[in-house]
């Protein structure tokens, strides 16, 4: 049986916009149940038993803090044993340090833990919402699923939650992998899986526990951090 809960938190996709245009959080931003009703009309063309919805957050993924990783990692948890997938739908600015934190956060996953979202605001004239939608439920529908863990699907790429990074903010195809590795798959009419990164996604899973009692959780995130870009004559003291 598949059972999907789909997890809100805000950014783009939920937005509504004024009538001049401008994006805006409020009241009347879409959320969790209009995303599940999206695609519960997939569910009997995909093979899907259940998508559920939770609320959990409306914020300008800017506004994102590590109160709210600890709100989506508690939820993840505590639906752990209720579903065999989740989708997190989260703004594009922060979706990559999001995509970390849960990464580092909940070790043994044995089950999809899939962020998305969108370029533009579900509603509007060229949304890419419900494209990324539909691409993420096709993965999780295919019998022969082969993710477990935190990815991010997003236009066409499929990335591991660790190398997730924000590259553009026109195209659809807005996230990139970085670092020496690729991306774990590409979307089109079929999905291609790369097998030698999926395989070095995997293998950080631990145990691939499909029980909540299995996950080993360590929701704690130090803030005292600073990044610095290394320029000519930067000074020892800072270090």
């Amino acid at each position: 049986m598949k059972r999907i809960l789909i997890i809100s938190t805000g950014g783009t996709i939920s937005q509504t916009h004024t009538e001049d245009g401008v994006a805006v959080s409020n009241e009347k931003s879409f959320n969790g149940n209009t995303f599940a009703n999206i695609l519960n009309n997939l569910k009997k063309e995909l093979n899907i038993d259940v998508i559920d919805s939770k609320t959990i957050l409306n914020k300008d993924s800017s506004n994102i803090i590590p109160e709210d990783w600890k709100k989506i990692i508690n939820t993840i948890v505590d639906e752990y044993d209720n579903y065999t997938a989740f989708v997190v739908t989260h703004g594009t600015n922060t979706m990559g340090y999001s995509c970390s934190a849960v990464s580092f956060a909940i070790e043994n996953l044995g089950k999809p833990i899939i962020f998305t979202g969108s370029q533009v605001s579900y509603g509007m004239v060229g949304t890419d919402a419900i494209m990324n939608l539909e691409n993420v439920v096709r993965i999780i529908a295919d019998d022969n699923c082969k993710l477990a863990g935190v990815c991010c699907i997003f236009g066409s790429k499929v990335i591991t939650g660790t190398r997730v990074k924000k590259k553009t903010e026109f195209e659809y195809d807005a996230f990139k992998t970085f670092g020496r590795v690729q991306d774990i798959a590409n979307i089109g009419n079929s999905v291609v899986y790369n097998e030698n990164e999926l395989e070095k996604h995997l293998k950080y899973m631990g145990t691939k526990s499909k029980v909540k009692s299995g996950l080993v959780v360590k929701n704690e995130f130090n803030t005292n951090i600073i990044s610095l870009t290394e320029f000519p004559r930067i000074k020892s003291r800072l270090f």
